[in-house]
């Protein structure tokens, strides 16, 4: 049974019990990781978290792009969609952190 870390409005993040990689889902995305992958995004999303905080009058206009390795390639999101990913990765790594400890 997969185990699930957190979930919003906007998607979720879960362990799969076989291979023990996080798969985060939000919007109609999805992204497999390892426990340090996940750390780096999460990362990452903080970062862009704080860059764009209060940046944005409408918080469902779609003008934050968030680069990818491709090149040429962002992922377009609104305010209000980076802060439910902002949540979802928060929650997780807060559990993950809890896990760490009690494990």
């Amino acid at each position: 049974m997969a185990q699930f870390f957190h979930h919003n409005a906007f998607g979720y993040c879960l362990r799969c019990p076989r291979t023990r990689h996080l798969h985060l889902c939000f919007g109609n995305l999805a992204l497999v990781t390892t426990t340090a992958e996940f750390q780096e995004f999460r990362r990452f999303i903080e970062e862009e978290h704080e860059r764009n905080y209060s940046a944005y009058r409408d918080p469902e206009a779609r003008c934050i792009a968030l680069r990818t390795p491709a090149e040429r390639m962002a992922l377009v999101i609104s305010w209000q969609e980076l802060e439910q990913l902002h949540e979802i990765l928060e929650n997780t790594a807060l559990l993950l952190e809890v896990e760490g400890l009690l494990g």
